[in-house]
């Protein structure tokens, strides 16, 4: 990844064939892309998780699906103009893609990128304002989200929930490895906890019921940094007494039993799967 300011990056895309205007407004670019124009979104298409770092930097991440409901579904790449605000986007991080997950499951294959911005004005913010390109071989998308900076956690999650089959769903979280804390272990078998509520807040399932984990301790994985591992646990639409749950919103809590701190997250899901 490579952070630079806006005019050296645009002479680096016009090198490329790719040309940007100066407020990435309009993106105009050949080969590939086909002369297609950039499109504003109104809605920012994945979340930018921004943590200061103790030199006052700013490490950016996200996690994301690496499909979209596009014509050439696939992300190629991610481009990050960023700054204090909507009206000083003087900064850019280029994003190469990283993939994890599944291969041939598209629904859990997820596009991974991570910059750090450093320049003066990322020292000096306090919050931030990033306009995100998103480019496929057949469309270029734009969008606007606020950063609010968050403290540095040893793994970050992020959740899922897809079809497995007509019957069944697969929930669980993609963990990404930041840094490795003194101490931390798994003190029993169970290294995934699942618990899913109805509408009500209801518990109707949970994945520990009723069993009883070893005495053994173990690591959370991953344990390298920028390493990702996947946690899953299936559910098949029964609540704790093997009867099927009503069709409908539900919610679950998904959580990595650690010892002396615990990771959790959180997602809504329909009921049956669509």
């Amino acid at each position: 990844m490579i952070t630079m300011n806006r005019i050296s990056l645009i002479a680096l895309m016009i090198t490329s064939l790719l040309v940007l205007s100066m407020g990435c407004k309009s993106t105009s670019y050949s080969g590939f892309m086909r002369n297609n124009k950039a499109i504003h979104v109104d809605r920012p298409i994945f979340d930018i998780k921004g943590v200061r770092l103790s030199d006052s930097t700013v490490q950016l991440s996200f996690m994301t699906a690496s499909t979209l409901r596009t014509v050439d579904r696939s992300i190629r790449y991610v481009d990050i103009f960023i700054g204090p605000d909507e009206d000083h986007l003087n900064d850019s991080i280029m994003v190469n893609p990283t993939m994890a997950g599944t291969p041939g499951s598209d629904e859990t294959i997820l596009f991974i990128g991570e910059g750090l911005w450093d320049t003066p004005a990322a020292k000096a913010s306090r919050s931030a304002v990033a306009e995100v390109a998103v480019v496929t071989a057949t469309d270029h998308l734009i969008f606007i989200t606020a950063i609010e900076y968050q403290k540095a956690e040893p793994v970050d999650l992020r959740p899922f929930a897809t079809a497995a089959g007509d019957s069944a769903i697969d929930i669980g979280v993609m963990a990404k490895r930041i840094f490795v804390p003194q101490g931390e272990y798994l003190p029993t078998s169970e290294s995934f906890r699942v618990l899913i509520s109805d509408g009500k807040g209801s518990v109707v399932w949970r994945s520990d019921a009723g069993l009883a984990f070893l005495s053994v301790v173990t690591l959370v994985e991953p344990q390298n940094a920028n390493a990702i591992h996947r946690y899953v646990m299936p559910w098949d639409g029964r609540d704790l007494g093997g009867q099927k749950v009503p069709d409908g919103e539900y919610h679950a809590d998904l959580i990595i039993p650690s010892r002396p701190k615990s990771y959790s997250a959180s997602i809504s899901f329909s009921w049956p799967p669509r």
